[in-house]
């Protein structure tokens, strides 16, 4: 089925010119409100895999929104401007974050799952997996035992970090009992076949605009963006 899967990192202000993983929120907000002034809806990664595993019924245009590490502007920036558009994302957490500096503390997450959210596991300590083979059980395993103990909300899905994976990978995947996982890829069409490495395209901060609406399935007139800022529903 095709939805589209957007990844962040940071909402916020970089010191470094050009940083890619962090985009400004006034231009996140105006991605925002061009996505609700062209029809998308937002979905949750398990809302997706339920999907795609049950059938269960999407909006005409479905989009997941899933911000990765629980960096804590998730919750002081894009967590009020999801919220004036009626949208929801997939936060992917690092269990060692989890109220470091910068970082969502407990009650910060369990805020935005009460909020309609989903929260998935990101590891315990944000390794690449094909290099610490070693570390893939409790990365993967252990990582959705103690976010769930931790927090107190169901764990369903996982984040690669850096989109790494292998298939020793799948196979813990499977035995932890996640119904699916994100990595990385600009493709948009999700099933069956890619239920443990689902596609996810990387929202830069150099992107303008007009770049990021190239990565939307469905289109509004690309010639009026200009006036997309700032739509308030």
């Amino acid at each position: 089925m095709l939805v589209p899967i957007l990844l962040y990192h940071q909402i916020g202000y970089s010191q470094i010119k050009d940083n890619q993983y962090y985009v400004s929120p006034e231009e996140f907000e105006n991605q925002m409100a061009l996505l609700y002034a062209w029809g998308y809806r937002t979905i949750t990664v398990q809302q997706l895999a339920i999907a795609i595993l049950n059938g269960a019924e999407l909006p005409v245009k479905p989009i997941v929104l899933t911000f990765d590490d629980g960096n804590d502007n998730a919750y002081t920036r894009v967590f009020p401007i999801l919220q004036k558009y009626g949208f929801t994302g997939t936060a992917y957490i690092v269990y060692n974050y989890v109220g470091a500096t910068n970082y969502m503390n407990k009650d910060q997450i369990r805020e935005l799952y009460q909020a309609g959210w989903e929260i998935g596991s990101h590891s315990i300590s944000h390794v690449d997996l094909t290099k610490r083979t070693d570390r893939q059980e409790a990365e993967i395993i252990d990582s959705k035992k103690k976010l769930e103990s931790l927090l107190d909300v169901p764990i369903y899905t996982f984040a690669y970090p850096f989109g790494a994976y292998d298939n020793l990978s799948l196979y813990y995947m499977d035995f932890a009992g996640y119904i699916a996982a994100v990595g990385l890829g600009p493709a948009m069409y999700q099933g069956p076949g890619n239920i443990y490495y689902l596609y996810r395209r990387d929202i830069k901060g150099t992107y303008d605009l007009k770049t990021f609406a190239q990565f939307l399935p469905w289109q509004g007139d690309l010639e009026d963006l200009s006036v997309i800022t700032t739509v308030i529903p």
